[in-house]
């Protein structure tokens, strides 16, 4: 019998297949994950299948069986448009339908974890005290993280189990099937400016190619989740999980622009969701022209996503001491992980070199 049962909730997602490969290698963990739709990738040691969060009575059914799971990890997030305030309200039903459907399944459930992000400290609003800790005060704007959080909080007191929140920056993967990915979007974006003769521009606001930011290593994010939800002196407790090194793009632009043997430009601020969109066919001769795997622009690139990302010229800093001192050491270097996904892009004949 394994020590631990995970159900993962948007497993189709990046960080849901992440953790569910994490979790699989590890000898002491049985996984179970479930999304909305048939996972692309299927990964051995996962037991998989379809439920939307969305219908109270199936979760219920879909759930009820799921007898043996100890640990919830919620990937997932409703439905919404980039550079919009998530629905609190629509979050918030989501998660509760999955623990009132667990909660009468699994008698001896032990730990929820809910995937957040930088957004809980206002990330994507404008300029926030930084470093930025975990039990610094909350932004008076409509936020579904700290609705989520509360709903943890409250349901535990008369519960057996515990929770946990983990808080990345923008993730840095490897991850074709899913196109909100700042890895292959500028990448993509990199190969139609070489395609149309031009220079390798910042699209981004000025300040946000000289402001200092941070990302998250997805597979790191899967180790420190996994670390978190089994150690007892991080229970009921926010985590902070980055990389914990920061770099500004100003430094990486131009090592972007040599991966595609182009001129480095300057910055040139423009909405890459209004420009790029309609490039399918700029993108469609580049995949012929170098032997590329057949996609749509829109598979691989997500301009809104972009445009979110680049426009923020204050800096992103969260501080990594609380998960230091509790024991997590992990650690990697953004620049270099960024510049290893962009060849791993290109050798997959995602992108072009």
């Amino acid at each position: 019998m394994k020590q631990y049962v995970a159900l993962i909730g948007g497993v189709s997602g990046a960080v849901g297949t992440a953790l569910a490969r994490e979790l699989s290698l590890r000898k002491e963990w049985k996984v179970y994950g479930f999304a909305r739709r048939e996972p692309e990738i299927i990964l051995e040691g996962v037991n998989y299948f379809q439920l939307d969060l969305n219908d109270r009575e199936k979760c219920i059914e879909g759930l009820s069986k799921l007898v043996d799971v100890t640990h919830v990890f919620y990937c997932g997030r409703a439905t919404h448009a980039e550079q919009v305030l998530e629905s609190p309200e629509d979050n918030l039903r989501l998660l509760d339908n999955l623990l009132n459907g667990i909660e009468l399944a699994a008698e001896n459930l032990r730990h929820i974890h809910l995937v957040q992000g930088g957004k809980y400290y206002g990330v994507h609003i404008g300029e926030f005290p930084t470093p930025a800790r975990e039990e610094d005060s909350r932004v008076p704007i409509p936020n579904f993280n700290y609705d989520q959080q509360d709903y943890l909080v409250e349901r535990s007191v008369k519960r057996k189990w515990s929770w946990t929140t983990s808080r990345p920056n923008t993730l840095l993967h490897f991850s074709p099937q899913i196109a909100r990915n700042i890895v292959s979007t500028l990448g993509a974006y990199a190969a139609i400016c070489r395609e149309l003769g031009a220079a390798l521009d910042f699209p981004g606001h000025p300040g946000a190619f000289l402001s200092v930011t941070q990302m998250t290593t997805i597979e790191l994010l899967a180790r420190g989740i996994a670390w978190m939800t089994t150690e007892p002196l991080c229970q009921n407790q926010a985590l902070n999980m980055t990389n914990t090194d920061v770099f500004r793009w100003n430094h990486l632009w131009p090592k972007i622009a040599e991966s595609f043997n182009m001129p480095c430009g300057s910055v040139r601020p423009l909405k890459l969701e209004e420009v790029m969109s309609e490039r399918n066919e700029v993108w469609q001769n580049i995949c012929k022209k170098h032997q590329l795997k057949k996609t749509n622009l829109d598979q691989v690139a997500n301009w809104g996503f972009a445009d979110a990302t680049l426009e923020r010229y204050w800096d992103e800093i969260l501080s990594h001491n609380k998960s230091r001192r509790l024991g997590f050491h992990d650690w990697d270097e953004s620049e270099s992980r960024f510049l290893n996904l962009l060849k791993r892009y290109q050798e997959s004949l995602v992108i072009p070199v």
